[in-house]
């Protein structure tokens, strides 16, 4: 199977799926990044735009070129924290649009629906959403003001562990204005793995940058975690000695069958439109399994082939892809 790679974790919209009192925090959050500052509002049109790929049109041919064979979305509902500006569009609207991309490209794409708990009809909205063929689990992203571990949503997953679906939970520091990262803690995750043992859940970016080690301890010794490298080809490109010694450490703790690949590549004609970036990371992860400056090879091409695909067809259930 270690000619086999799903992107386990990446995304395809168009700006205008996204909320505006999101897209206008990421405005701030841009206008801020240099001297002189910059009104937000003067590039809040030009947001995301260059992020844009709503056919998936580039997705795919970006796919074709890597040897990608299919790809997870991870959907995200930012319609309760983005909401405080202007018009958004709806989650279940949303949910719906990924199922008919997927089935646009059926074989290639499927997805994990958002769901924010807070909403008034959240039951209703999961029902729904996990009634999609392609749907194959639900994405939760608590740093948007919500907790895990709230009795109030203990429902969604009883829900999640009686459809024996899974659950990818962002776990990452990153995210700025107007996300509460706290949240996304790998020991709130933690915690939900002791109170639903039995829950198949994924650690989205596995902390990087800052949370790394304690995403990988909170996975450690729980049968159905999984840590989830996408946006470590950061880390990679940067310092390719530590990514090997870091993917070894988790090798030897959890398991090369708990780790799964993914990117979050954002793609449109300004992120990778050609799938350059997709390819250099596909090849740095193949090298774990090859000798590197006088460092022995990380995993067997066994142990790749379930980091590039087995891990994610056993996580999502892709049958199609075992």
């Amino acid at each position: 199977m270690s000619d086999l790679v799903i992107d386990a974790h990446l995304h395809v919209w168009d700006a205008s799926w996204l909320p505006e009192g999101l897209r206008l925090a990421w405005a701030r959050q841009g206008a801020g990044r240099r001297l002189p500052e910059r009104d937000p509002q003067e590039i809040l049109a030009h947001v995301s735009r260059g992020q844009s790929d709503p056919e998936a049109r580039l997705t795919i041919a970006a796919f074709d070129r890597a040897g990608v064979k299919a790809g997870v979305v991870p959907v995200v509902d930012w319609t309760v924290v983005g909401a405080p500006a202007g018009e958004h569009l709806p989650i279940a609207s949303l949910n719906a649009r990924y199922e008919q991309l997927c089935d646009e490209h059926e074989g290639r794409l499927y997805f994990a629906a958002g769901l924010d708990p807070r909403h008034a009809d959240a039951r209703a909205l999961f029902e729904a959403a996990v009634a999609h063929p392609h749907c194959r689990g639900v994405k939760l992203y608590p740093a948007a003001g919500w907790d895990l571990r709230d009795p109030d949503h203990a429902w969604l997953f009883e829900a999640l562990r009686e459809r024996d679906l899974p659950v990818v939970v962002h776990c990452s520091p990153l995210g700025g204005d107007p996300l509460q990262t706290i949240r996304s803690r790998p020991a709130e995750i933690g915690a939900l793995l002791a109170a639903y043992p039995t829950l198949r859940v994924s650690f989205a970016h596995a902390g990087i940058e800052a949370w790394w080690a304690e995403a990988l301890d909170c996975a450690t010794g729980w049968q159905h975690a999984y840590l989830e490298l996408s946006l470590w080809q950061r880390l990679a490109q940067r310092d390719y000695p530590e990514f090997r010694r870091r993917v070894r450490l988790m090798k030897e703790q959890i398991g090369a069958h708990r780790l799964v690949f993914g990117s979050d590549i954002i793609r449109g004609p300004r992120e990778d439109p050609e799938g350059d970036e997709l390819v250099r990371w596909i090849s740095m992860v193949r090298d774990l399994a090859a000798p590197y400056d006088g460092d022995a090879p990380v995993l067997s091409a066994e142990e790749l082939g379930l980091l590039l695909a087995g891990n994610a067809v056993r996580l999502f259930d892709l049958k199609e892809h075992s």
